[in-house]
């Protein structure tokens, strides 16, 4: 019973992904924002709900940009990279997910050598998003970004 309420607790329904989704484009200049994405998506693991535990390593990567310290900065950076690349790493066919790494490395500064994989994710998610069940409403903002 516990672990069920546990499950229930842990389910996101599809108007909730579309907050995180929308979350996670407004975290970068918002750090309640991306406060409010690091809570909805916590608790998920990269076996259990890939996806917005891909969104969750996104917005621990984010907090840098809201973070004084360089170090702290530093710190939920990497925090955040170890976690999506292991997410793409899982699931490298997922769609959702090389799109999270294709837009954080895209607006991740040169200094932190984070942006090797953009030709890679590009091409897989133009050639995919296809495949997908995203809200067109969604689609249409994935493929502006990437194109």
């Amino acid at each position: 019973m516990i672990n069920l309420l546990i499950w229930l607790s842990l389910s996101l329904s599809a108007s909730d992904m579309n907050e995180v989704r929308e979350l996670f484009t407004a975290a970068a200049e918002s750090e309640a924002k991306n406060e409010q994405l690091l809570k909805i998506t916590d608790g998920y693991t990269v076996d259990y709900k890939p996806v917005v535990y891909a969104y969750h390593a996104a917005a621990e990567m984010t907090m840098a940009n809201h973070t004084f310290w360089p170090l702290s900065k530093f710190n939920y950076f990497n925090s955040g990279k170890d976690k999506l690349e292991k997410a793409v790493k899982k699931y490298p066919q997922n769609v959702e997910i090389r799109y999270i790494r294709y837009a954080v490395q895209k607006e991740s500064p040169g200094f932190l050598d984070y942006q090797s994989n953009l030709t890679e994710d590009r091409n897989m998610i133009l050639k995919n998003y296809h495949q997908t069940n995203w809200p067109s409403h969604f689609k249409n903002k994935v493929i502006a970004f990437v194109k």
